[in-house]
């Protein structure tokens, strides 16, 4: 199958068969793919630029004035003024009947366009690889990609204004005392996406992050994110404790980065939820500018969560800094791998099961013995049941019952090429502790392209059910009482319902996990080891 490609390293899977990932194995650069389109004289490529802008938004199925400009706006293949822009549409034009028909456009695009293709423009990459097949075109997809454009651009301005004032500076400086440049990004409006699971979110936020021409960027996962914040926190605090630890955090973030993108944006934690106003509020004070995917709009944030009222104002911050846009969640694109069936996911739980995962594993090691490892975090051992030659051996107990972190797992998957974890049960949200940790760690394997192998007594979509309630355990209840709260059964922190809604993306990601093409994606410290490769490739699809 062809592979898809883009300027540089980004983290996604193959593109045909899911749009939500990439990844390094399909990378060459985009500007070949441009001169290759060029050299072919895409005609499909061009038609299809036609047919779009003569259909939205006007829909005429021609280009009048104001198709027109919206396309060249879009596209970026011409800096005008209203008075050029219409000088170039009458020159366009030939018969001067006010509209733009398929062969006038076609005859003058094909001169423009490598403006457009070699561009680093998300909306170019994306026409490219529908060009080119890679993927399909999904109208949800292309009208969130506008707005990730929206941000490119507006930062693409930004830093050619910061440029020339600086050009501009150097020349009077040394005459006069000159002010320093601003070039704070305050101006410019973030994003944040939200739609349902494999929707194409990351697929897009790839693009985009892969595309901008900024190099005091960031792009990370939002738990990540804050158990780094926390850490900070206590480290500024150790030094100073006077200092307002919240504030000193964020300039520490700011004073490398511009543009911070995460993926997963969701609060879970009442820890997070009590520090992400003022958190937040002190990095857009200094600029930042912030682009987000999320499965929740922003109203559902840290639904049912315990005072939620006090993270209320941060909801209202979220949508005055950032657009809000939603994706029609249709397909879930990671369902379009082609999975191998009950061999990397093996149920139910009998010891038949645990013989064909460890058959498995058995090759991967190449025969070597495993032995009990650990792996290092902040300072202490994370224990590992079994290692050897880059895959871990773990029970569902001792990664799910033990009280663990998201840096746990994070480091587990940074170690590890393929993880193996046996005896998962099915939960309820009485085991709601355990699912989180479970969602967490399938999150750390999925973000680093870890191999997972299992045995599970039920196929992922039937792993997590909403049932429970009525059998909460006497400390949950007891837990209500100390926080005041008369019914726990509409709390979001004792019914579990972030970890229903979140069990989505697990499940999801379970599924994709399985597929050829995922396990044929090289981890992203270690690469694909020999041992996996071959595996994968002696497996029938």
């Amino acid at each position: 199958m062809k592979r898809a490609a883009v300027a540089c390293t980004i983290r996604c899977a193959p593109w045909r068969a899911t749009q939500e990932r990439t990844n390094s194995s399909v990378v060459n650069t985009m500007v070949s793919k441009a001169q290759t389109l060029q050299k072919r004289a895409t005609s499909e490529l061009n038609e299809a630029m036609y047919q779009r802008y003569a259909s939205e938004p006007v829909g005429l199925g021609r280009l009048d004035f104001k198709d027109f400009k919206y396309f060249v706006e879009e596209t970026g293949v011409a800096e005008f003024t209203d008075d050029s822009l219409h000088q170039l549409f009458n020159n366009i034009d030939k018969d001067s009947n006010g509209t733009i028909d398929k062969a006038e456009f076609l005859s003058w695009w094909p001169q423009v366009s490598h403006k457009y293709l070699e561009s680093t423009s998300p909306m170019a990459a994306y026409d490219i690889l529908v060009a080119e097949k890679e993927v399909r075109p999904d109208p949800s997809q292309r009208r969130a990609l506008k707005e990730f454009q929206r941000v490119h651009n507006q930062i693409v301005k930004h830093l050619e204004r910061v440029a020339a004032a600086e050009e501009k500076q150097g020349f009077f400086s040394s005459l006069f005392a000159a002010a320093p440049v601003e070039r704070s990004f305050s101006d410019i409006r973030g994003l944040y996406v939200c739609g349902g699971v494999g929707c194409g979110k990351s697929f897009l936020m790839d693009l985009f992050y892969d595309k901008i021409s900024l190099k005091r960027k960031k792009r990370v996962h939002f738990n990540s994110f804050m158990l780094d914040m926390h850490l900070r926190m206590h480290n500024i605090k150790k030094k100073d404790p006077s200092i307002d630890v919240i504030k000193a955090a964020a300039r520490e973030i700011t004073k490398d980065v511009d543009l911070l993108c995460f993926d997963e944006f969701q609060i879970t934690d009442i820890g997070d939820a009590m520090i992400v106003r003022r958190l937040f509020t002190a990095l857009y004070d200094n600029g930042l500018v912030m682009v987000a995917t999320s499965n929740r709009r922003p109203d559902d944030l840290y639904e049912g969560g315990l005072n939620r009222h006090i993270f209320l104002p941060f909801i209202k911050l979220l949508k005055k800094y950032n657009v809000t846009h939603e994706m029609a969640s249709g397909t879930d694109y990671r369902t379009e791998s082609v999975r191998l069936a009950d061999t990397t996911y093996v149920t139910p739980l009998t010891a038949q099961s645990e013989k064909k995962i460890m058959d498995i594993v058995k090759k991967l090691v190449c025969g070597k013995p495993l032995e009990p490892s650990s792996v290092k975090v902040f300072g202490r051992d994370v224990p590992v049941r079994g290692a050897a030659n880059g895959v871990a051996v773990f029970t569902f107990d001792d990664v799910c019952k033990m009280p663990m972190s998201t840096a746990d797992y994070g480091a587990i998957a940074k170690n590890f090429h393929t993880i193996v974890v046996t005896g998962i049960p099915a939960m309820t949200l009485n085991d709601r502790t355990e699912a989180r940790r479970f969602i967490y760690l399938v999150d750390e394997l999925y973000e680093n392209k870890c191999n997972f192998l299992c045995t599970a007594a039920v196929l992922p979509d039937a792993l997590f059910s909403g049932k429970g309630i009525e059998g909460l355990a006497s400390i949950d209840l007891e837990s209500a009482d100390a926080f005041g709260i008369t019914n726990a059964a509409d709390t979001a922190l004792f019914t579990g319902s972030d970890e229903v809604f979140a069990f989505g993306r697990a499940v999801s990601r379970l599924n994709e996990m399985q597929s050829r093409e995922y396990l044929l994606e090289p981890h992203r410290k270690h690469g694909l080891a020999p041992e996996v490769k071959s595996w994968v490739e002696s497996l029938e699809a």
